[in-house]
């Protein structure tokens, strides 16, 4: 057996060494992946992988130790600045971005080894930022920005702000004037114009201290400047495959196949011809990247976390168990015996299943988990999957 959702099998004997066309369509992204197969006009395989996005965050918090460390009085390792060369080396990209890449080639090598893929048609999209931000911009106005004429962002940003602090609204209080991030660059936040503002000294010292709050907007350009780096990486690679575009994408899933939108849906227009219909598919496979674990020091006399992250009564986070309570991954666990279980989606199935009685573990924690929903109304990217039955026609199966 290859593999149990969804379920396959290898045959232990040659045969006679013909396989039906298969075309795979990859429907690339940021946050999550769309992916089909389609064989003979009938869909074999529809999955939407939902991509990992703590990466990031977890690599900062792994510098913040590092550099504290550092800092102390012990018999820990010295600094190695110069010792450091990964960072300078040609070719490389920033460890969330090739989290996403490698996404995106785990799902393309899972899907080979269940189908013969004859071919891949691979949506590689591409955005203009500069549109994104401002959409009436157009023609010269892409050479006329707005900090035209500056020598940096923070000479623009205080331009904007009149050099007036934009909490207090006073010139006079205190000539020392700030560039602050709304969002801080340790919450993800960007060094946009849009994200930055005027301060004085004293309400920047009074932010701080968390006195006073600011509130500020999201990067609406995150993901695009991620999914252009996916793109070039992607083409960069052995992978041989036919290159689509988002309009052919839409056309062929609204006009021809008459299908919501959805990741997965995308994936199917992906494969198929201008003039292909298919036989829908009701089963989808709806994916979750995670970390192969959770990693926290817990012994030794500066330790301050006591949380446990190995095994807890035999289990681990993410693993699949089956309880009085229902079946569900392991999401939170207490001392007392009592787990918290959800689905891959985060929707809770009981928040109290003792684990201690009538409790199996069926699936050890992996880095991708599944889960198979058959029966659904294809309407939702994200549905919240509940217990089968004859009225509501769905049912969840785990892998």
């Amino acid at each position: 057996m290859v593999s149990r959702i969804p379920f396959t099998i290898k045959l232990n004997y040659n045969s006679k060494g013909y396989t039906q066309p298969v075309v795979a369509g990859m429907d690339s992204g940021s946050k999550k992946i769309g992916c089909a197969a389609v064989g003979n006009g009938k869909i074999l395989y529809q999955s939407e992988t939902e991509i990992r996005q703590d990466v990031s965050g977890k690599m900062q918090q792994r510098a913040m130790y590092r550099r504290t460390r550092r800092s102390r009085n012990t018999r820990y390792r010295p600094a190695r600045f110069d010792n450091r060369r990964n960072s300078q080396r040609e070719g490389r990209i920033p460890p969330s971005i090739r989290s996403k890449l490698e996404s995106h080639f785990r799902e393309k090598k899972f899907v080979e080894s269940i189908l013969p893929v004859t071919e891949w048609k691979v949506e590689l999209a591409s955005f203009d930022t500069h549109k994104i931000t401002n959409p009436d911009v157009s023609g010269i106005g892409y050479q006329n920005g707005d900090q035209k004429g500056f020598y940096n962002l923070k000479a623009y940003v205080l331009s904007r702000d009149n050099h007036t602090c934009q909490h207090c609204k006073s010139k006079s209080k205190d000539p020392k004037l700030h560039c602050h991030h709304i969002i801080f660059r340790s919450q993800n936040g960007t060094d946009t114009p849009e994200n930055l503002i005027t301060l004085c000294s004293t309400c920047h010292q009074k932010l701080h201290e968390g006195k006073i709050k600011l509130f500020g907007n999201v990067s609406k350009t995150k993901h695009a400047t991620d999914v252009g780096i996916i793109k070039s990486q992607i083409k960069k690679s052995e992978w041989n495959f036919k290159e689509t575009f988002g309009y052919e994408t839409k056309y062929k899933r609204e006009q021809i196949l008459e299908l919501p939108k959805t990741h997965y849906n995308d994936g199917v227009a992906i494969c198929c011809d201008f003039d292909q219909k298919v036989t829908t598919n009701p089963t989808i496979y709806f994916k979750k990247h995670v970390s192969k674990g959770d990693y926290q020091q817990t012994t030794g006399k500066r330790s301050e976390k006591k949380i446990p992250t190995g095994k807890l009564f035999g289990l681990r986070k993410f693993d699949l168990i089956r309880t009085e309570k229902g079946v569900g991954i392991v999401k939170g666990k207490r001392s007392t015996g009592y787990f918290v279980i959800t689905d891959i989606f985060g929707n809770k199935i009981h928040d109290s299943v003792n684990v201690k009685r009538n409790c199996k573990r069926l699936k050890a924690r992996t880095s991708t988990l599944i889960q198979m929903v058959a029966g659904l109304e294809l309407t939702h990217s994200s549905p919240t999957c509940r217990a089968a039955s004859s009225e509501e026609g769905v049912s969840c199966l785990w892998g």
